[in-house]
């Protein structure tokens, strides 16, 4: 039997990545909901890039029992970062990743913003030089303690 006796071969795991805007999109919703600590949010200022580990709650999934994937985001070519609303020293904060928007400033470069769950006051903003954005799965889905609600 397959992965979570379910009778199916366990996925592939995923890798998208975005180098132009309307790549962004798939990526955006395929992080909805993500659990992330403060301290998996992970900055390089020699590398240029910021990182984030996270379990991406399974969307496409359905069914009865919610799955996360242990995943990576990682945006490349970060020339500023800007936070709100953010404490970095409060590294066990708990985050909730709700989506990511670019806006194109001159190209090839892009503001990108990543907006999180608690008011309209939390995210980070990204300028970077081009647009590199690489999501990447670290393992096969496992079963998740519950599924997101959203308040309308």
């Amino acid at each position: 039997m397959g992965l979570f006796g379910l009778g199916k071969a366990p996925a592939k795991p995923l890798r998208l990545i975005a180098h132009e805007a309307d790549d962004l999109p798939a990526i955006s919703a395929l992080v909805q909901d993500a659990a992330l600590r403060v301290g998996d949010i992970a900055y390089d200022p020699t590398g240029r890039h910021l990182t984030l580990r996270m379990n991406c709650f399974c969307h496409e999934a359905g069914g009865a029992m919610p799955l996360r994937a242990p995943s990576v985001l990682r945006i490349s070519d970060v020339t500023a970062i800007k936070r709100r609303g953010i404490d970095l020293t409060q590294t066990q904060g708990a985050l909730s990743l709700l989506d990511i928007s670019a806006e194109a400033l001159e190209a090839p470069a892009f503001a990108l913003t990543l907006r999180f769950a608690g008011g309209t006051d939390k995210d980070i903003r990204l300028e970077v030089e081009c647009l590199d954005v690489l999501l990447l799965d670290l393992a096969a889905p496992r079963s998740a303690k519950s599924t997101p609600l959203h308040e309308l």
